[in-house]
């Protein structure tokens, strides 16, 4: 194992951050780096308010948005290592309403249905955007601009509207195409039904209260709001603030709890679970997971050929799993949040890795310009 210097890793990461807020690329950075469970990097730079020049801190809350996805596929695992449903039961035996879902086409610019999915989707295709349901594309887009605000007062809102009134946007396991939300809440809708748990309430019990995390939560309380990273966006003048009132994630409204992208959080909190990620499924005494449980996330599910032309990762449960990746060493694992927050595990060299922002900017799907950066920083950061 290669071991990170302290020195090259503060002057390599903190350079790109301090550069990036010059030239308005973001308003501010949190980056914590730790290599066998020691902290060797914990900064925060730039601004938490852009226009009211407050200073980023180290326990300022972030809008995490998609990396809520490895907190739902850890109780995914929670739920499977208690029986309550397998990775490849069928959908249908717990949502028999699925039975009924064609796979959608586009006709005089319209979803209409087209035929039956010839795959059974099964409970892991959600975690690993490959049931088709909700997909990104063309069909999504077009879905995406008609759904209606009542969709989203909860998470069985909108997974019963979604079956109700959609079509399956691609063929199940054709290919791999991004589901933000839905397929995510269709998990987190069976943990409820089997915990009699909502499933914020089942999050905070099962995982985070054992591993003593406070701040991260769908529910934030009013000093967890006044500590809230106000979101900020470029402009001709420079970065300027975003007001996204009370909502975590987008305008949805708190009774619903996205699973796949509504948590708020600190970096301090985010490396706490993480740090549970690279103990496969222990923290501090405290084992989440068993061991063999656990293994079942990072698993690479998705075959690069689905993945994509020229792609490097695949899909574990909620997180991408680099198999050729030309910056991160194989069996890496980890995932983005489209505010620009982006974290991995390297079990090869035992390192976990966290930046955060949060910028209304796209560059940060799947890690974007700052995301990879980091990364690279990170792994140039080695001792010679």
């Amino acid at each position: 194992m290669r071991r990170l210097s302290k020195k090259l890793l503060y002057n390599n990461v903190i350079s790109g951050i301090e550069r990036d807020i010059n030239s308005s690329v973001i308003g501010g950075a949190a980056v914590l780096v730790a290599q066998g469970g020691e902290i060797l990097l914990d900064e925060a730079r730039g601004y938490s308010n852009v226009m009211t020049g407050e200073p980023l801190k180290r326990d300022s809350v972030f809008r995490l948005a998609s990396m809520t996805k490895p907190v739902t596929a850890v109780a995914a695992l929670i739920a499977v290592e208690r029986g309550w449903f397998g990775l490849y039961d069928r959908i249908t035996d717990y949502f028999p309403e699925f039975s009924d879902i064609y796979v959608g086409r586009i006709e005089n610019s319209e979803v209409v249905p087209d035929h039956k999915p010839a795959e059974d989707i099964r409970i892991y295709n959600f975690l690993t955007h490959t049931s088709g349901f909700m997909a990104s594309g063309e069909l999504y887009s077009l879905y995406e601009a008609k759904m209606p605000k009542s969709a989203y007062l909860s998470n069985e809102a909108a997974v019963r509207y979604c079956i109700e009134n959609n079509c399956l946007t691609l063929e199940p396991v054709s290919r791999m195409s991004y589901c933000g939300y839905q397929a995510y809440d269709v998990v987190a809708l069976l943990i409820e039904r089997f915990s009699g748990m909502k499933y914020a309430d089942f999050v905070k019990e099962e995982i985070f209260a054992p591993l003593g995390i406070r701040d991260i939560t769908y529910h934030p309380s009013e000093e967890l709001w006044a500590r809230t990273v106000t979101m900020c966006d470029r402009a001709v003048s420079g970065m300027v603030s975003v007001d996204m009132g009370r909502h975590t994630f987008e305008d949805f409204p708190l009774t619903y709890t996205c699973a796949g992208a509504g948590l708020v959080g600190t970096i301090g909190d985010y490396h706490i679970f993480a740090e549970m990620l690279r103990g496969r499924g222990e923290y501090g005494g405290v084992r989440i997971l068993k061991r063999e449980t656990f293994d079942l996330l990072d698993k690479p599910y998705v075959p690069l050929d689905i993945m994509g032309e020229g792609a490097f990762t695949s899909w574990g449960l909620g997180v991408r799993v680099r198999v050729c990746d030309p910056v991160l060493p194989k069996g890496c694992f980890g995932w983005s949040g489209a505010y620009g927050t982006h974290f991995w595990v390297d079990p090869e060299n035992d390192i976990v890795a966290i930046y955060m922002k949060n910028t209304r900017w796209h560059d940060s799907h799947g890690a974007g310009k700052t995301g990879r950066a980091f990364e690279r920083a990170v792994y140039s950061s080695f001792q010679s």
